[in-house]
């Protein structure tokens, strides 16, 4: 479905920018129990970065569309459509439109790019936007949508391609929140919750703003809404930023069970501009103390503990150890603090790096969980916070005669948990699973990590070999793993 809207704001502010389309995409995945998965494409297109011409009643731009869907290095989807835009009395002032797509999915990492081309001026710069995410719903456990920002919404009378239980969503394709836009809207599902917490329970959705930089929570800018379990749980609501102050922000929706334990959470990062005169509470800066002792439940707090254990030494991940078992909040906090005021010295802010530190918990833990496991548990999360990002990253989820596998290569590397530097080192990881997104190291040259000089055995399929003396299996066409290793790209 092809629908225009007003977006003044964006028009005016990228005019400008008048040699190439202007447009924003984005992009939502999506779960249907008994059917498909599917991923929602959101584009909207700058009116005033394209080129008008007549037509019956006014004037209307044309932006040629390619979109393709790539999985293991086969397009599974190719897609080519003209969209037009409204009808507009004249080309001073033209509205921006939007454009909403479903393509049906099945697990897997994708890579999707799309492609726009003025119609009516062939000479402009296109717009391209490639970009890769995974699709991985299970059929029983907990899991849940993309956070899907609205522009607006409204009950549907006839269902079509932005209907979503019952109501047409408009999306909201910018990070970006201008002063002139004082509501949060947005639209989320969860899956299998009647399989997980028991059918037809209650439990709440919580969600809220929160600063990035430090976590802080501005007030008046949360809600909650009270459900009953099934097998899929939408929530459509919004949040009043009329008085939230400029900044870095997450909207965070969080599922909570009876017992309020933390059951499932999901992130959206976006920014505002709001020049109002901030408040006292917006900028006092807090100590590390005071932010740990505004926490008080026992699971966040608990949480907050073990995911330190990739960085931590192994004294320091047996007092964790204890302290997680224990389960005492105020215990807990002194050991967090503790920790984090060691790490900073006498030059560093033990907020700040905690900060740092718990934003690369979040991306690893949405990254590399594996199943029910958090993302710092595993392998892949455990390497990706002891050492940081690496600087190479091969990912081969198909190939001939081998498990689908990772190669990790890091120019300069710190070992979080000594503070020693090495330079060169590489790891490998393997999915013999498959379907779980669990990725096991089997090999790597740094020190202190499992050494397996016949890591290529533990990728291949074919690891029947008697003679214990040879390191990889003989050659066999189109497995690049060996080439992969020596020169990661």
């Amino acid at each position: 479905m092809k629908k225009g809207v007003f977006i003044f704001v964006l028009g005016m502010l990228f005019s400008s920018l008048g040699a190439s389309v202007t447009a924003y995409f984005n992009y939502g995945l999506f779960n249907v129990p008994k059917g498909s998965p599917f991923v929602e494409t959101y584009l909207t297109i700058v009116g005033s970065s394209i080129k008008f011409k007549p037509t019956n009643g006014g004037f209307q731009g044309s932006v040629n569309v390619k979109v393709s869907l790539v999985k293991s290095g086969q397009v599974v989807v190719s897609n080519n459509y003209n969209l037009m835009s409204p009808v507009e009395k004249d080309t001073v002032q033209v509205s921006s439109f939007i454009d909403n797509q479903r393509y049906p999915v099945t697990n897997g990492i994708y890579t999707i790019e799309i492609t726009l081309s003025d119609n009516n001026d062939l000479s402009k710069k296109s717009f391209s936007s490639k970009e890769t995410f995974t699709v991985n719903f299970s059929a029983s456990e907990l899991s849940c949508s993309s956070i899907q920002m609205l522009e607006s919404y409204s009950k549907s009378t006839q269902s079509g391609n932005i209907t979503k239980s019952g109501y047409d969503l408009i999306p909201y394709c910018v990070n970006y929140y201008p002063k002139n836009l004082n509501k949060l809207q947005f639209y989320f599902e969860s899956y299998n919750a009647d399989t997980v917490l028991g059918v037809n329970q209650p439990f709440v959705y919580s969600y809220y703003v929160e600063r990035k930089e430090d976590l802080f929570k501005p007030q008046g800018c949360s809600g909650f809404k009270k459900q009953n379990t099934a097998k899929v749980n939408p929530l459509l609501a919004q949040i009043d930023i009329s008085k939230l102050e400029s900044g870095n922000y997450y909207l965070v929706i969080e599922l909570r069970d009876k017992n309020n334990k933390l059951q499932l959470e999901k992130r959206h990062y976006f920014q505002r501009n709001n020049p109002i005169q901030l408040t006292q509470e917006y900028k006092n800066k807090r100590s590390v103390n005071e932010f740990f002792g505004d926490y008080n439940n026992v699971d966040t707090l608990k949480m907050f503990v073990e995911c330190l254990w990739p960085i931590s030494s192994a004294t320091e991940k047996d007092w964790g150890i204890n302290q997680a078992i224990k389960k005492d909040p105020d215990y807990m906090k002194n050991y967090i603090v503790d920790f984090w005021q060691k790490r900073a010295g006498d030059s560093l802010d033990p907020l700040q790096i905690w900060l740092a530190y718990y934003t690369q918990v979040t991306i690893a833990n949405a990254e590399f969980k594996c199943g029910k496991q958090k993302g710092y548990y595993t392998d892949r999360g455990r390497v990706y916070l002891q050492y940081g990002k690496p600087d190479q990253r091969v990912i081969q989820p198909s190939e001939p005669y081998a498990y689908p596998y990772e190669i990790w290569q890091y120019y300069r590397i710190q070992d979080q948990s000594n503070g020693q530097f090495y330079t060169n080192k590489k790891f490998v990881f393997v999915n013999k699973n498959i379907a779980d997104d669990c990725f096991q190291l089997v090999h790597s040259d740094m020190r202190g990590e499992i050494n397996n000089p016949r890591w290529q055995f533990e990728i291949s399929k074919r690891r029947n070999d008697p003679n214990i003396d040879k390191t990889k299996p003989d050659p066999l066409i189109g497995n690049n793993a060996e080439d992969f290793y020596n020169n990661p790209r």
